[in-house]
């Protein structure tokens, strides 16, 4: 049974923060706080400073030292010993949700052969064996494990629907040469399904997918639960289109495989099938150090695990590899585009997010405007202040600011028009207690470059590596001009012309959002910015999915000019807001518009309406209704007012 994934998201909204305290109180976490949601890791590794932190936009912990994640749903699974189905029921019950579940544990497939439960009340045997293995009887229990009556590990194997389909034999002893390794049931079927599928968490979004039983077993052991394992060896795929609907159900697949010459075969194929798109692979060591600090060889998880431990096992599913995007494939076969649910960044300036609606991730955004118009400011506050509360990470080059400079900038966006005072013209003043909760709030959130070479290589390598390592999904390049392309005078704009195709491949091949600063041509004075009018190679605006111009109002156009009548001249009337942004290209939607904003200094904030000016980002525990006067004694028209 395949539920929809939009209602297990609304359960999980629907309950919210809460699902934070119901975990935090079952599994008795300590250094508990609850109103930043945050405690030391119950997962059995020393965790001195609390990194077991509640996501409210993923509905999840995430533990910033072990990297676990951890939903109600997994809770549900592994504190209740339930199975996905069973968690999902008793989340859609607990939220109201009404939803025809059917019988579990029906037998579906006519004419199949279902095999019977075999087990026998002592299982001493096959706990000692994987006990040596270093597998617990907890892991057993979760992955219901068994002994039959000759002292056999039993496996078994149910479909999404918690029916029993499939069950496999291992002896508990290690295998001697011509013992029969492993064996089915007899006088049953055999289904290719996938082991452990039926306690997954599809909702998740990536899955495990090991060689053998023992391996995904191992996977478990080490704290990653949504494993399986593959039936029949490595060269055998029937499982592919068994279980394919349920695949598809997937973001992200892993694969592990043995590193022997079968087990590479075994990536090859499987990334091939299920989308290269979506399929990473785990490039695992081939000789590790021993307790005695002795050189081994090591093919597996389970080797791994007994050698180095559960964290190296996670160490490395967490940073499985990406396969090169190559070829091609079938139009009708890519999944469908869909801007409501494709993930990506609301900025917050109702106005512009009315014409946009959201910046989707796998995007390159041009940001322009001529000198002093306010480009830095914007870049600060719409991508990287939003990112963050929005539960997205930056990385962030600018080749004209020293990090100190950048980080005061940023600081005094984030701050706020409450935290900030003016102590004379040029100097923001941050409130001292704001300050240290907001740079608790986003450390090891913002990683800015800071290397003497400004290669576009090198920048570029920085960027992927914490794309990967941190799950950054924001990319600031502030700006072209002090980004070296290794370009000359002859080639200059073709080297433009790569760059931002580079930009455009990463951006999608990592899902992220790239905010490249350009400067304009000069042009007349007085004469509007188009997208053509962008520094440079015209491929920088051609090839980008997004393009925004700042343009500061200057105190003529604030003033409006009169004729000799006294009266404003048509088309100089005053202009009572102090920036405009042009969205001048939208890929997705194809709307543009030209927004009119204010600014306040103070701040460094654009803003349309007061709630905007007064905003409060989450690093700040006051999370009261907003102050509903503008300070700036805009006259802001009675609609906009919240």
């Amino acid at each position: 049974m395949l539920i929809d994934k939009k209602l297990i998201i609304e359960a999980k909204e629907k309950l919210g923060d809460k699902s934070a305290s119901i975990i935090a109180e079952n599994l008795e976490v300590e250094n508990w706080d609850e109103i930043n949601l945050k405690g030391s890791c119950p997962f059995g590794h020393i965790d001195e400073t609390p990194s077991f932190i509640w996501n409210p936009k993923a509905n999840n912990f995430h533990c910033f030292s072990c990297g676990r994640n951890y939903s109600i749903i997994d809770h549900y699974i592994e504190f209740y010993h339930l199975t996905f189905l069973g968690a999902i029921q008793r989340l859609f019950k607990e939220t109201d949700i009404k939803y025809y579940f059917g019988e579990q544990g029906v037998k579906t497939e006519r004419d199949y052969k279902y095999p019977f439960y075999d087990m026998t009340e002592d299982r001493s045997d096959v706990e000692e064996y994987l006990q040596l293995r270093g597998i617990t009887s907890k892991t057993l229990d979760w992955a219901d494990i068994q002994q039959d009556a000759h002292k056999n590990i039993v496996f078994n194997y149910y479909d999404n629907n918690d029916v029993l389909s499939l069950v496999k034999y291992r002896p508990s002893h290690k295998i001697t040469k011509g013992e029969n390794k492993m064996w089915c049931q007899k006088n049953s079927d055999t289904m290719p399904l996938l082991f452990n599928m039926n306690r997954v968490n599809t909702a998740n979004g990536a899955l495990l997918l090991t060689e053998g039983e023992i391996d995904c077993l191992s996977a478990i052991e080490a704290g990653y639960t949504n494993s399986v394992s593959v039936p029949f060896g490595s060269n055998n795929f029937g499982w592919i289109q068994t279980n394919w609907d349920w695949l598809e159900e997937f973001d992200k697949i892993i694969v592990w495989s043995d590193s022997d010459k079968p087990g590479q075969e075994m990536r090859r194929e499987v990334c091939a099938r299920l989308g290269i798109w979506r399929t990473l692979f785990v490039d695992a060591p081939t000789k590790v150090l021993n307790k005695d600090g002795e050189e081994v060889s090591v093919k597996d998880i389970n080797e791994i695990l007994y050698y180095c431990g559960k964290q190296k096992v996670l160490d490395l599913i967490n940073d499985a590899k990406e396969l090169p995007i190559t070829g091609i494939e079938d139009l009708s076969s890519v999944e469908d585009f869909n801007i409501e649910l494709a993930p990506g960044l609301y900025l917050n300036l109702e106005p512009i997010d009315n014409t946009v609606y959201k910046l989707l991730f796998g995007s390159v955004v041009l940001v322009t405007g001529k000198r002093g118009a306010g480009k830095s400011s914007f870049v600060n506050q719409c991508f990287v202040c939003e990112p963050l509360d929005q539960g997205q990470d930056i990385f962030y080059f600018s080749g004209e600011l020293s990090p100190s400079v950048l980080k005061s900038w940023i600081e005094v966006n984030m701050a706020g028009f409450e935290k900030t005072k003016m102590k004379n013209e040029f100097v923001h003043v941050i409130d001292a207690q704001a300050k240290k909760e907001m740079r608790e709030w986003y450390k090891n959130r913002i990683w800015v470059y800071n290397e003497n070479d400004n290669s576009s290589e090198t920048i570029l390598n920085k960027a992927v590596s914490v794309i990967r390592r941190y799950g950054v999904k924001v990319i600031i390049l502030d700006n072209l001009m002090t980004i070296n392309l290794s370009a000359n005078e002859k080639d200059l704009l073709l080297k433009q012309k790569e760059f931002i195709n580079k930009l455009n491949k990463m951006a999608i091949l990592y899902n992220v959002l790239i905010v490249l600063v350009c400067h304009p041509k000069k042009t007349p004075y007085g004469q509007e910015l188009a997208s053509d009018d962008i520094s440079g190679s015209g491929d920088l605006g051609n090839l980008a999915q997004y393009i925004f111009s700042v343009k500061r109002f200057s105190k003529e156009e604030k003033d409006g000019i009169k004729g000799k009548n006294g009266t404003y001249v048509k088309g100089k009337e005053p202009i009572n807001y102090d920036v405009e942004i042009n969205t001048m290209k939208n890929r997705y939607t194809g709307k543009v518009s030209k927004e009119k904003l204010y600014f306040n200094y103070k701040s460094r904030r654009f803003y349309s309406k007061p709630s905007e000016l007064w905003r409060r980002y989450h690093w700040n525990k006051d999370q009261s209704p907003l102050p509903t006067h503008d300070p700036d004694d805009h006259g802001v028209p009675d609609w906009l007012k919240d």
